[in-house]
């Protein structure tokens, strides 16, 4: 983000804004990788921040009232500075690393900032530059000396000479004049190569052509795009190939229009914030894309499982011929008997069948064991093809809402938010506080998903964030309870007699009539509830609404 350039203009901010001024106060927040010096100088006040965060890194001097920290991290002090009397700020050589020296009851201290990104640090060091402490976490000798970063194996764009650019030529004749630029001179980036070979004129490349006149152009145009950043008062920020840089000046090579700003160093606070936004807004779309993909996965293999059911369940129809031949053969079974084998009359080929019986129970008995098991898997078999339908009816809506978070996340995100608030971790984010949702999920037995309001205004919340106009709302009649939602895996879809009855028990067992034998519970579609104005937290009026008698409990 920050060439060595770009810190050389900072330090001449710094001379001019801060020495002679005196430390009033440090913040440190660990977590946010970002500390700041605040700084008094006569009637104004500096805030010299560094922030090393992998999304966004940079150090600027700014007015205080730009610092904004998003965070309840309490912030630790920096190397009890206050009141230290800044008195002079150097870069020993054009690099990214600077020292600013101080003065306190006599005594001389400096501090090393290394401007190097997410990788950077600050030293603190005494009057012969010996290392007494460290602001991140890192393994040092207190003592030793601070030796600085060997100078890059580079050339300062002012040191360059004719004769020096035209041995870089003949040394480096494989690269373009860019990526000469670019590799061997110090503080340039690739937008600042191209913007002095812009200004040059050419060429973009060296070839035999290529004379003094031409190199001469090209060496005053690297002095001169270096030079720029000797002036401060104003702040370009651009959007270069599909990242942010700032600078100090207009880029020629640039034909979008820059956004402008007071200062370079308002424009590298800016960057820092905006690239910060950027990383958690995009590990915010990874994460929730991720989620609905899992979402997804979870469904697929729960679809697998209940048709491999259903194939299991298909036999069913095996048990009621079981027990007709058993009530055909009574004469021929006695009680005790573990099997018997019959022939089989419903047997084209007339082949006989061995049944297991009960020996504890009597023929007829054994009879009316095979009917009832025949009764529960047409009953388990009805309630697994509704199971699979719903199933995947939920697939099929987490697909599309997927396909519309990948072409437009922000817009899918809040159309869908209420189902996505429900699938998301209840991770803490950066305010550190865990997502907490007003409702309890309960799945019916046929898979169909109910929300279950805690209470007053959560109540409200679960039936008016959360719930669809078209959705089936439920609450126990004239009694105070919780508001339920019945979840629709589609707009169209339309809830069993099964489910509407045991969503309406689960809305009785959730009210004060949980003890009554039999309890009335109205229903209707969402769109029919409304909250009159100033009305208590829970309070609704309800329109067309249909009432069903019910047992109160939940089923497991």
């Amino acid at each position: 983000m920050q060439t060595a350039l770009h810190i050389r203009a900072l330090v001449a901010q710094l001379q001019r804004e801060i020495v002679g001024g005196k430390i009033v106060g440090t913040e440190f927040y660990k977590k946010e990788r970002t500390a700041y010096f605040f700084v008094r100088k006569e009637k104004t006040k500096t805030a010299l921040g560094f922030v090393f965060h992998p999304a966004g890194h940079g150090v600027f001097a700014v007015p205080p009232s730009k610092v904004k920290i998003d965070t309840r991290e309490k912030p630790w002090p920096i190397f009890n500075l206050n009141e230290a009397m800044i008195v002079s700020v150097r870069q020993p050589h054009l690099d990214r690393i600077f020292l600013i020296d101080f003065e306190r009851e006599n005594k001389r201290i400096s501090i090393a900032v290394e401007a190097l990104g997410p990788n950077g640090n600050i030293w603190l060091l005494d009057k012969d530059l010996l290392v007494l402490g460290t602001l991140r976490k890192r393994s040092f000798t207190e003592g030793r000396a601070y030796e600085l970063a060997p100078f890059p194996d580079r050339i300062s764009p002012f040191d360059l000479t004719l004769q020096a650019l035209e041995a870089l030529r003949a040394e480096n004749g494989n690269l373009s004049v860019r990526l000469l630029l670019e590799k061997r001179l110090v503080g340039f980036n690739r937008s600042l190569a191209r913007e002095t070979i812009h200004r040059a004129g050419g060429p973009e490349t060296f070839d035999d052509e290529t004379g003094v006149q031409e190199n001469q152009k090209l060496l005053e145009s690297i002095r001169s795009t270096a030079q720029l950043f000797d002036q401060q008062d104003i702040g370009y920020i651009y959007q270069i190939s599909g990242g942010l840089e700032a600078y100090p000046f207009k880029l020629k090579s640039q034909d979008s229009e820059p956004e402008k700003v007071k200062s370079l160093s308002l424009a590298i606070l800016e960057l820092v914030a905006r690239r910060q936004v950027a990383i958690e807004e995009r590990d915010e779309q990874k994460g929730v894309t991720s989620t609905v993909n899992r979402v997804i996965r979870k469904l697929q293999k729960r679809v697998q499982n209940i048709r491999s059911d259903i194939e299991k369940a298909a036999d069913y129809e095996s048990y009621k011929k079981y027990a007709e031949l058993i009530q055909i053969n009574l004469n021929k079974i006695k009680k005790g008997m573990a099997s018997i084998e019959l022939e089989n009359i419903y047997s084209e080929t007339g082949e006989t069948v061995t049944i297991n019986l009960n020996p504890a129970l009597s023929p007829t008995e054994n009879a009316e064991d095979y009917y009832k098991r025949h009764r529960k898997g047409r009953e388990g078999l009805e309630l697994l093809e509704r199971r699979l339908e719903i199933s995947e009816e939920e697939l099929k809506q987490w697909q599309v809402i997927l396909s519309e978070l990948e072409d437009n996340f922000d817009h899918a995100s809040q159309q869908y938010q209420p189902e996505l608030l429900g699938v998301l971790p209840r991770e803490a984010g950066k305010s550190v506080e865990t997502v907490r949702l007003p409702y309890r999920v309960h799945q019916l037995t046929t898979g169909l998903t109910i929300y279950i309001g805690r209470d007053g205004s959560d109540n409200d919340r679960t039936t008016f964030e959360f719930a669809r106009p078209y959705e089936f709302w439920f609450h126990a009649q004239q009694c105070p309870g919780s508001h339920v939602v019945m979840k629709f895996p589609h707009k169209s879809f339309e809830p069993s007699k099964l489910e509407i009855e045991e969503t309406a028990a689960i809305a009785a067992w959730h009210s004060k009539a949980r003890n009554d034998s039999m309890v009335p519970v109205i229903y209707t579609q969402r769109k029919y509830v409304r909250k009159p104005r100033k009305a208590k937290p829970g309070l609704v009026t309800v329109e067309r609404e249909k009432s069903v008698m019910v047992k109160p409990g939940v089923k497991e």
